[in-house]
């Protein structure tokens, strides 16, 4: 159910997503500034590599300091698992996760916040109305494809002890890596030639098998399927054929194929608040084809 706010309902709201998100907290927002407080809630995240921080700016080409503050951008580097994009015709602002959310008028500026006269359109996911599609679902899949199509500026990666056959249950984190950090073009020199990236090309976590001992059984297995030169592995690997597509495992719609990722951004949604990766599923990634139950996030494949 959507709802009118203001005030300091408004602000309350904005804390509490900021707060309580578990999964992903996604702020899109052309002016960033923080004060004390902004940055108490955001320390309520900084060793938690679980939660996906995705922050989208803009505005000031010439000028991004304008936008966010170096030192500010400095402080969000401290984060385990976070995505920054800069967008330069951003002028729409939305706070959400997996829960909640909100479009509103309001900067994530303490400014705005302690003086301005701001409104905005306020809905939580219940258990009630989870299945309904609603306004907030539409702006978060828009919010989601802006941060998708814009250039990244940095972006951050927890690194997790991967366990055989068992997917985000039980991982154990090691560290964070930065993966892209683009800093030098966008608040020192912006005549510093650097390659365009967007956050499909950096992977969601990292897995790490140095703590997995693997059993004699597997390397006899692998050490079986190692024929041939090394020249005609290398020409088999390249010649292998790849799907391009895929399938949504719950919807059916097309999506880029990809096993480690099966579900279209709106089922990710509705998954992730239980993140079952065992939940029996409708079709299959690579065919698309009905699976009627078979398949699930942990096994997409019939």
């Amino acid at each position: 159910m959507n709802k009118f706010i203001t005030g300091k309902k408004l602000e309350s709201a904005v804390y509490d997503i900021i707060w309580q998100a578990e999964k992903t907290l996604l702020i899109v927002s052309p002016y960033i500034r923080l004060d004390y407080y902004f940055k108490e809630l955001f320390d309520h995240h900084q060793n938690n590599p679980e939660v996906h921080i995705v922050l989208v700016f803009g505005k000031n080409e010439t000028a991004v300091n304008r936008s966010l503050s170096k030192n500010d951008f400095d402080y969000f580097k401290k984060f385990p698992n976070i995505s920054i994009i800069y967008v330069s015709n951003l002028h729409a602002k939305y706070y959400g996760n997996e829960r909640k959310g909100v479009i509103t008028s309001i900067n994530l500026h303490d400014h705005s916040f302690k003086n301005n006269i701001e409104f905005g359109i306020y809905s939580e996911r219940t258990v009630i109305n989870q299945l309904i599609r609603d306004t907030d679902e539409d702006a978060w899949n828009e919010c989601l494809d802006i941060a998708h199509n814009n250039d990244v500026v940095f972006v951050k990666r927890p690194i997790f002890e991967s366990k055989k056959f068992i997917i985000n249950i039980g991982k154990h984190y090691i560290k964070s890596d930065i993966l892209y950090d683009s800093t030098e073009h966008f608040y020192g020199n912006a005549s510093i030639k650097y390659k365009s990236k967007k956050l499909d090309d950096f992977p969601e976590i990292i897995e790490s098998e140095a703590g997995y001992r693997p059993e004699r059984e597997e390397i006899k297995e692998n050490n079986k399927q190692k024929t041939g030169t090394k020249k005609e592995v290398t020409k088999n690997y390249l010649n292998a054929e790849e799907p391009q597509q895929g399938y949504c495992i719950r919807t059916g719609e097309p999506i880029p194929f990809n096993p480690s990722y099966p579900l279209s951004r709106y089922a990710w949604k509705t998954w992730n608040e239980f993140a079952n990766p065992d939940y029996p599923e409708k079709y299959c990634h690579k065919t698309g084809k009905p699976s009627y139950g078979k398949t699930s996030f942990r096994y997409p494949i019939l």
